[in-house]
């Protein structure tokens, strides 16, 4: 009888993750074993926890007892499974900005895999940055923390341990600050690099490959390094200096200061360069621009019209073609070439102030006609005052005429100040020097003041052609005495509004 009741008695099932169990009542049970008391007791004897769960199922259970010769099986325990944390992650407020009106205007992100064949989509695909730029004080991103997780209880009532999420991995430098709730603040004006676990704002720009589609136009605040080259219509802008190791092509280059041409800039008649400082590299192949400061090329200078605000530094190099005209020394390997290519340089003058100093001389020009006028009218005036012959209006002009007169001057003096002060700077910063090491060859035009001197000689180097007794342009070679320039020159007086330098 005692095998019989064992057999017929309600048993423990348990899974083997622990994590649920249930009851399971066969068919001749003993009406008498299924009570709560007694239920739980037989639970709690295979080490399942009692919970409020076990409760409910177990007052379910005797209020509907089972009927038949079926087996039953009840739930009575299911663990709490742990909630696992989440590792922080890094949020860049930068990658979610919303697209420019022009962006917009374009078709967005969208437009880059789309062509048209319009000049407008042509025009987006150009000016569309590869690189994110940010402003001190900007708002970058913000790194979120991880979440710890929450452990959990199996049926016996043993933890389950969650697991616990890990810090975002992120190393920033003074660049970037983080605050508190994690927000990542520029500390200055940049590019935002981010890379293996590292972000940084960059005063630099590296490309590694072209300046092209991939990157589109250029503007930034600080210097830009590339490693290869500049394609057809590209712009490049820096405030600080910029390097190309490769070939620049017919672009447009801008600096705040040095730009340095490694391989060249090949223009085509479309390259363009302004350099707040010295432009210097391998050759130069028709560009236009202004430099700053100074020319030093390695190999020739072909077809440029270029205004230099200091001189030419290229001992090693040639000029041929073009015009150039620059306001410092000139120290060149060869002027033209031996097929009499037409070179221009425009020597003594300085391009910066010359401009302003011509402005200023009209103005004080038109001013002292317009003084000498009103005096002229104020001498009528004064003669029939003396003749007792002045009437009233007379009297009422006589005035207005002091008051014109009074300004004018005052304006006329302040403006002759200005121009006696340019005057000076120019003088002092103004140069005719030249130093050729190989030759200058036919068909090179100095242009000096209001004189074009057309070189019908070669000039073997080394040479030097500078002005003597302060307006005479002579040229030396070697040790030599020097000589009158006109001797191996055709001169003539420059053609105003055709050959103004």
């Amino acid at each position: 009888m005692a095998a019989a009741a064992q057999e017929t008695s309600p048993s423990v099932v348990i899974a083997s993750d622990k994590l649920s169990a249930q009851l399971v009542i066969t068919p001749g049970y003993d009406p008498a074993m299924l009570t709560a008391p007694l239920l739980k007791e037989i639970i709690r004897g295979r080490g399942v926890e009692v919970t409020d769960f076990t409760t409910q199922a177990l007052e379910e259970l005797t209020r509907n007892k089972p009927q038949g010769d079926q087996t039953v099986s009840v739930d009575i325990a299911c663990a709490q499974p742990p909630v696992n944390g989440t590792d922080g992650s890094v949020q860049w407020f930068v990658d979610e900005k919303e697209p420019s009106a022009d962006d917009q205007q374009n078709g967005g992100d969208d437009a880059s895999n789309t062509d048209t064949g319009s000049d407008q989509d042509t025009v987006s695909h150009y000016n569309r940055c590869a690189f994110v730029m940010v402003e001190t004080g900007d708002q970058v991103g913000r790194i979120h923390p991880p979440v710890l997780g929450q452990d959990g209880r199996d049926i016996t009532g043993n933890t389950l341990p969650a697991k616990t999420g890990k810090d975002y991995p992120l190393q920033i430098d003074e660049s970037l600050m983080r605050r508190a709730d994690g927000t990542l603040i520029a500390q200055q004006d940049g590019v935002l690099y981010r890379e293996a676990g590292k972000a940084q704002i960059r005063k630099k720009i590296e490309i590694r490959d072209y300046v092209d589609f991939s990157t589109g136009n250029l503007d930034f605040d600080g210097d830009i390094a590339i490693a290869k080259g500049v394609r057809d219509c590209f712009i490049v802008k820096a405030t600080g200096n910029v390097e190309v190791k490769g070939l620049v092509e017919a672009a447009t280059i801008e600096t705040g200061k040095d730009l340095i041409v490694t391989g060249g800039f090949a223009g085509r008649e479309q390259g363009h360069a302004y350099v707040g400082g010295s432009l210097r590299g391998k050759y130069l192949d028709n560009v236009q621009g202004h430099i700053n400061q100074d020319l030093c090329m390695d190999r020739e200078v072909i077809n440029c019209e270029l205004t230099i605000d200091g001189g030419i530094n290229s001992p090693h190099g040639s000029i041929i073609g073009g015009r150039l005209t620059p306001t410092g020394k000139i120290n060149i390997g060869t002027l033209g070439s031996g097929a009499g290519v037409e070179t221009s340089l425009v020597i003594g003058s300085v391009p910066r102030l010359d401009p302003f100093a011509e402005k200023l001389d009209a103005m004080v020009q038109a001013l002292t006609k317009d003084a000498d006028k009103l005096t002229e009218e104020q001498d009528i005036i004064n003669k029939m005052s003396a003749k007792g012959r002045m009437t009233a209006t007379d009297k009422e002009r006589q005035t207005e005429i002091i008051c014109e007169l009074s300004i004018i001057n005052a304006s006329l003096q302040k403006a002759q100040r200005t121009l006696d002060s340019v005057t000076q700077e120019i003088e002092k910063r103004r140069s005719v020097s030249l130093t050729i090491h190989r030759m200058v060859n036919h068909g090179v035009t100095l242009i000096c003041g209001q004189l074009r001197h057309k070189i019908t000689t070669e000039i073997e180097g080394p040479a030097q052609i500078y002005l003597e007794s302060g307006d005479k342009l002579v040229f030396r070679q070697g040790d030599a005495p020097p000589c009158p320039l006109a001797q191996v020159t055709d001169t003539q007086a420059l053609r105003p509004g055709r050959d103004a330098a």
